[in-house]
């Protein structure tokens, strides 16, 4: 539910009810609602959600739309891998495209992502694998090898049979291929220690969906194993991505007001899922033998939309992974106005047992945050130029990676956290001094805004509503009333059980 501070600032004004009312009766509006709020900064904020006019239909049941969607994501794989065989059958990056460029990802960058997965699951310790989503095998030739077992699997036929040929045809006596979808892989409960599910709940439908693959995961591990997502797509970040991508790709004269418009359509449109890192801190209560959650930043030192809009998680099943160590105050670290050079002279000369760390400005996506801020202000800089320059002028932050570095040169293990939920990439950071026994930081539990945990798909079953003819309408329409702040359209509705919209569902939307 909203809280009533939310509900009350909600409540529409009179212009704003004549607002609601003329996006309405836009020929390709179905449906408008408006929600406004007062900001902390004392402004109003004009959210309007948007059904834009209906052009087919999809199927209405869940089983038929998942299998609809899996059998789409099956094809198109099939296709990608149908080519010839790259020249390094343990390298095989095809359909790797980046969205910056829509060309293949360098190939350093795909060795260092490659590189710095194949550590942090390795880092877990774990003997018996099952992959889910192996593809052709990135992860699978560098984990199987100091594998007891390693059980991979994929929805593309294509993807499996590459993996068999990279082996002469016949895998070691190790190492199953499986030809299934995520929840069909059907093997035994409790009979690996650790699975891993990375780079694929993307392609999955929706949070139902991820759910019962999660759970179908966590009965194949056995007591005290874990669970490995990787390179899960941020919700929380979609906005700073989607403006990121955009600036990267106009000009230096496009106004404001249509690169706005360029980012409303990209936020809402999206045909893959993506997930706040607060559904996985929310898990525990739907799948009890989750113990421990880390939600975490990607490692790496080069700069691509995996390692600054992606994060991997890691389920701890049945007991934590090491003794849980309470922090004795967690200091902003804005606030106590910090930087490497005053935390390197912290922990050598007060050799604090552990100090922890909140709210740390996050290098990789602050520029991209502060833009998107910037285009949601009818005020804001008049074109991409100025945004870009105004975004990239206020301070770089931290790159979690010189975190680690630091650790990595005193008596320290560092942690660091992604579980913040907060749409400019802000993490926290725990520093536990070296001891005998291992440990892990217990970080601080942030409240956040009701919100929903994923987006919900672009079935290309509606019209692509152009946010900036829409707001050209509304200046015609109503002269001298600003247009909304920010737009938001969507293929569907949420609905209550009574089958009204759902504002506190459309409140909770923070991805778009």
């Amino acid at each position: 539910m909203l809280s009533s501070e939310r509900v009350a600032n909600s409540v529409l004004a009179p212009e704003e009810q004549r607002l609601q009312a003329v996006l309405a009766t836009h020929p390709e509006v179905t449906q408008a609602v408006l929600h406004a709020e007062t900001g902390a900064d004392g402004r109003r904020v004009r959210t309007a959600y948007l059904l834009p006019k209906r052009i087919g239909a999809h199927p209405t049941d869940h089983g038929a739309r998942t299998r609809e969607y899996v059998e789409e994501w099956e094809a198109v794989y099939d296709y990608v891998y149908a080519g010839p065989e790259p020249a390094d059958a343990t390298f095989d990056v095809r359909g790797w495209n980046s969205s910056f460029t829509g060309t293949e990802i360098a190939e350093g960058d795909m060795r260092d992502w490659v590189h710095h997965t194949v550590a942090r699951i390795q880092g877990l310790g774990r003997e018996r694998i099952l992959e889910l989503g192996c593809g052709t095998g990135l992860l699978l030739h560098r984990l199987a090898p100091t594998a007891r077992r390693y059980v991979g699997s994929d929805v593309s036929q294509a993807a499996v049979d590459r993996i068999a040929q990279s082996f002469g045809g016949t895998p070691p006596g190790h190492v199953e291929l499986h030809h299934a979808p995520a929840d069909e892989v059907g093997i035994a409960p409790g009979s690996v220690d650790c699975a891993v599910i990375n780079s694929v709940t993307q392609y999955f439908l929706d949070e139902t969906y991820l759910t019962k693959v999660l759970r179908q995961a966590v009965a194949a591990v056995s007591t005290g194993g874990a669970v490995y997502v990787g390179d899960v797509r941020s919700a929380a970040l979609n906005r700073a991505f989607c403006t990121g991508l955009e600036l990267a790709t106009v000009d230096d004269f496009t106004p404001r007001e249509q690169l706005q418009a360029r980012v409303e359509r990209r936020c809402c449109t999206g045909t893959e899922l993506l997930i706040d890192p607060g559904y996985f801190t929310d898990l525990p209560a739907v799948i009890p033998r989750i113990a421990h959650v880390a939600i975490l930043p990607k490692r790496s030192r080069r700069p691509s939309e995996m390692n600054r809009f992606r994060f991997d998680v890691v389920l701890s099943l049945d007991t934590p992974p090491a003794r849980p160590t309470t922090i004795p105050e967690w200091r902003s670290w804005a606030a106590a106005d910090m930087d490497l050079a005053t935390l390197r002279h912290i922990l050598q000369n007060d050799e604090p047992d552990a100090v922890g760390f909140s709210d740390v400005r996050n290098a990789r996506t602050h520029a991209d945050h502060t833009a998107a801020q910037l285009l949601q202000r009818f005020d804001g800089p008049p074109s991409a130029a100025e945004i870009r320059a105004e975004a990239e002028s206020g301070g770089a932050g931290v790159d979690p990676e010189e975190l680690w570095a630091l650790a990595e040169k005193l008596p320290y293990t560092v942690e660091l956290s992604w579980a913040r939920s907060a749409p400019d990439g802000s993490f926290d950071v725990a520093f536990l001094r070296d001891g005998p026994n291992p440990r892990t930081a217990e970080f601080p539990h942030h409240p956040t805004p009701p919100r929903q945990h994923t987006n919900r798909l672009w079935h290309a079953c509606a019209e692509n509503l152009d946010p900036l003819l829409l707001r050209r309408y509304v200046r015609e329409q109503l002269p001298g009333i600003p247009t909304p702040d920010r737009i938001v359209v969507l293929e569907e509705f949420p609905l209550t059980p009574d089958g009204e919209v759902d504002r506190s569902a459309l409140a909770a939307i923070h991805w778009a």
